[in-house]
């Protein structure tokens, strides 16, 4: 499944799919396992979600033209 993945979309978008594992290990471990989830927990898991959604292209930003 992995490989088809990186055949298909390319190793740099199949590879921020593993920057995800810590942030569903996280939210399994709130689920299942009762632990307690911090402020700083969800900021990092922010921070990780925006970063796979910009470097996938799930997400672009405005680019800036320079003014002539």
């Amino acid at each position: 499944l992995f490989f088809r993945l990186i055949a298909r979309a390319g190793p740099a978008k199949a590879l921020t799919v593993t920057f995800l594992v810590p942030v569903f290990a996280v939210f399994y471990g709130w689920l299942l396992l009762g632990e307690r989830v911090t402020a700083w927990m969800l900021g990092c898991a922010l921070v990780i979600v925006c970063g796979v959604a910009l470097s996938s292209g799930l997400v672009r930003l405005p680019r800036w033209r320079r003014a002539a």
